[in-house]
Order: structure tokens, then sequence, then C-alpha cells
């Protein structure tokens, strides 16, 4: 029998900050400093377009996206990555490594870095927003991430004796409704309204 799977989510959950806000102050301050003026100006465009709401949330991202996977290099991610160190969350880091569990990340944030915080933090697997390249590009949220994890059991044929997901949002009900159990970690109040109202069973952390 397969072992139990851990569904972990990145942002408010394994660490307590939005990572792609932190990633996006990274690249700014990357690009001012070999003073690649054309991309600062494009970041900040691209930000301020945001602000006043004349493009999505989606349309920035692939944005921002674009311009990192052109201009930053490895070392750079893991540099980014470091500095993550103060907000994960202890008590999920010693879950990760217990031998009767397999791990999965599954994120909105990009894989750009989120393939880089796996590596470091042990993670058996990732699920993430992809590089721009792809064809359909699409980000990993709600239910795509879902669809997203039903591919990875499909792909790596496994069948989990227990799925237990930790999140702190409501945006992974998708994922909540197909799992043994959910840990809501620093849930808000509506998350938490919600979970009861959906009848899905969950420990707040």
């Amino acid at each position: 029998m397969d072992k139990t799977l851990l569904i972990i989510d990145l942002d408010g959950t394994f660490v307590s900050v939005n990572t792609f806000h932190k990633w996006m102050k990274f690249l700014f301050l990357e690009e001012l400093k070999r003073f690649h003026f054309i991309s600062i100006v494009k970041i900040l465009y691209t930000i301020f377009l945001r602000l006043i709401k004349k493009i999505t949330h989606k349309q920035m991202k692939f944005t921002v996206l674009k311009i990192s996977e052109k201009n930053i290099n490895k070392k750079q991610i893991a540099r980014f990555v470091d500095t993550l160190d103060t907000y994960v969350n202890q008590t999920i880091l010693k879950n990760l490594h217990h031998t009767d569990n397999r791990t999965l990340l599954a994120t909105a944030a990009p894989l750009l870095y989120a393939e880089a915080i796996k590596d470091k933090y042990q993670f058996d697997d990732v699920i993430a927003t992809p590089y721009t390249t792809v064809r359909v590009w699409k980000e990993n949220i709600k239910e795509e991430k879902k669809n997203a994890y039903l591919k990875f059991l499909q792909t790596h044929a496994l069948h989990p004796s227990k799925v237990i997901l930790y999140t702190d949002h409501h945006d992974d009900f998708p994922l909540m409704a197909i799992n043994d159990f959910t840990y809501l970690v620093q849930p808000s109040e509506r998350t938490i309204m919600a979970a009861r109202e959906s009848n899905i069973p969950f420990e707040v952390m």
C-alpha cells in the first residue's frame, strides 16, 4: 500500500508570506542592480496597471514571469529561496521527513522558484504554475490545482493510503473535497465557515 500523501500549499501555509509579492520585489532589485532599465519600466508599469485594475492578477503574473524567465538564473533563485527561511512553518516542516509520508508541494506560485523550494526543503514532488512557454498557460489555482493533482496521481500511478491537505485558504476547496482530512493553517473566519458549511473534515492549526 502507498504511503500517506501530504499535499501542502505554499503561501500562507508552508510559509507565512505571499512569495510572489516577495518575488516581484526581489526581481525589481535584481534588475536595478544590473541596470536593466527596460525590465524595470516593464515591471513598474505592469504593477501600476494592476493597481488601477486595468489588467488581471493573471496577466500581471504572466508578464512578471516572462521577465523573470528571461533574466533570472538559478543562483539568483537560490538566493531568493534562502530569504524565505524565517517564514517557514516549523510544524509542517517536521512532518515532511516522516518516513510514512510522501509530500507534494501544491502551489499557485511559479514553478520557476517553487521547484527550488521543493528541492531545498526536500518535498518529494511539486505542482505549480508552469513556465510561460507552455502552449496553454494557466495559474495553478482552484480547479486547475485539483486537476493538476489528479494528473499527478495518474502520471505516478499513486494510490495513497490517506491524503491530508495543509492549506490556509478556501481557494483550495476543490482539493479539500477530494481528500481525507484538511489542516487549516491560520485560516480566515470565512474559510472556517465555508469548510463547516461544506461538511469538510478539518482542524485549525
